[in-house]
C-alpha cells in the first residue's frame, strides 16, 4: 500500500489536523461511522489510537479507498490517484477547471469558489471563510445522497484548506477549523 505522492504533506500536519481529517472520513454527520469506512478498526488505529501522526499514511490510503464508486473496486481497495478524486469532486461541484494542472491549482480553485459562491461575489480572492461554511455550499441534494460523495468532498475541502495553509502562510486556518 503506498499512498499517492500529493498526500505526502500530510505527514507533517499536527495530530489535531490529522484527528480532524480522520472523522470526516470515519463518521456521517450524526456521529455515526460510515458504512464504507475501514479506518477506524484497522491495526494502525488500533495500535496507536489517538496518535493519528503515526498512521496518517493509512488516513490518506482511506481517503483513497472511499474514492472508489464502484463496490468491487471498494472491496479490492484499489487506490484512487488523489488528483483524479479532486478532479471527480470538482466536476461534481460544477466548478470549472479548464486549463489548471498540478494538485495546488486545482485545490486553490476548489477553495476559491467555495469562497466566493459563500459570499456571492465573483473573484473576490478570499480563502478564509469557515468550514462548515464550505461544506454547506458545496453539498446538495445530490451529493448529500451519495455515499461516496458525503465522505470525499469534505475531506478534500479540508486537505485543500490544510495545503493552502502550508503554502500560503494562511493564518486564518485555526479560525476555519475550530468554526466546523
Amino acid at each position: 500500500m503506498r499512498t499517492d505522492s500529493s498526500l505526502w504533506f500530510l505527514d507533517s500536519c499536527d495530530n489535531d489536523q490529522l484527528e480532524t481529517l480522520f472523522n470526516i472520513l470515519t463518521r456521517e454527520k450524526s456521529g455515526e461511522y460510515r458504512l464504507r469506512e475501514r479506518l477506524s478498526n484497522c491495526l494502525e488505529a488500533q495500535i496507536y489510537g489517538d496518535d493519528y501522526f503515526k498512521y496518517s499514511d493509512r488516513i490518506a490510503l482511506e481517503l483513497q479507498y472511499q474514492a472508489n464508486e464502484g463496490v468491487g473496486d471498494f472491496l479490492r481497495m484499489n487506490q484512487k490517484d488523489y488528483r483524479d478524486i479532486l478532479i471527480d469532486a470538482i466536476i461534481q461541484l460544477n466548478i470549472p477547471i479548464m486549463g489548471i494542472e498540478t494538485v495546488e491549482q486545482l485545490e486553490e480553485e476548489l477553495i476559491l469558489t467555495l469562497n466566493d459562491r459563500v459570499i456571492g461575489i465573483e473573484n473576490a480572492g478570499i480563502y478564509s471563510m469557515p468550514f462548515d461554511l464550505l461544506i454547506n455550499e458545496a453539498f446538495n441534494e445530490e451529493i448529500e445522497r451519495s455515499i461516496v460523495n458525503r465522505a470525499i468532498i469534505p475531506a478534500i475541502i479540508f486537505i485543500s484548506l490544510l495545503r493552502l495553509s502550508r503554502s500560503n502562510n494562511l493564518d486564518d486556518l485555526n479560525k476555519v477549523i475550530a468554526k466546523k
